[in-house]
């Protein structure tokens, strides 16, 4: 008598892999007061941090928006912008001015997520220290830590990643900013699964 057929299984009786509800990566925002310019090396003319040129072109060709958000007030950071980046490759800035409370520099972010209409599961921030990243992470967002030779030795848990500049071993690109952002979404899920 026998042997029982084994049981049938449906798609939607199986549990859905944790990767499947990863948003793609829509916008990075940059923190300009520490992620864009090489203030070191800079005498009066801001100079970019070597491989940002390169990174801004890769996520503009790949249709990632460009954002950036600063403390400081609107026209300087327009002016860094100009300067660092050029122009019509940044699709919002939000600065200092544009909160109703300043020192808020969580709502920077959150602003920002607003004027491009989507929530922090679809963007990735970049920052240049530890306050930055930590204000980023409050927000909700991945972000991707881009040092300026002052982390020796510390641990940045939080962040996607740590990097020393945008160049170096494989220089940070839209394909690597879209990996990052899915691995600590991918992350993020499986704990909380756990």
């Amino acid at each position: 008598m026998g042997a029982q057929a084994p049981t049938r299984t449906f798609w939607w009786d199986r549990a859905r892999p944790v990767d499947a509800e990863v948003h793609p990566l829509r916008a990075v925002i940059f923190d300009a007061d520490t992620a864009l310019a090489d203030i070191e090396r800079s005498d009066d003319d801001l100079a970019p941090k070597a491989g940002l040129t390169d990174l801004v072109m890769s996520l503009f060709v790949a249709g990632i928006w460009v954002a950036v958000v600063s403390t400081r007030d609107r026209d300087c950071t327009q002016t860094l912008v100009r300067q660092v980046i050029g122009e019509g490759l940044v699709e919002t800035i939000v600065s200092g001015d544009d909160l109703d409370q300043p020192g808020c520099d969580v709502e920077l972010y959150r602003l920002a997520l607003w004027e491009l209409g989507i929530a922090p599961e679809s963007a990735l921030a970049i920052g240049g220290s530890d306050r930055g990243l930590r204000v980023a992470s409050t927000a909700g967002l991945p972000t991707v830590l881009v040092t300026n030779g002052y982390a020796a030795g510390h641990q940045f848990t939080d962040a996607a990643a740590v990097r020393s500049g945008y160049t170096g071993g494989e220089p940070l690109s839209a394909a690597g900013c879209r990996q990052l952002h899915r691995r600590w979404w991918i992350q993020q899920r499986r704990s909380q699964a756990a």
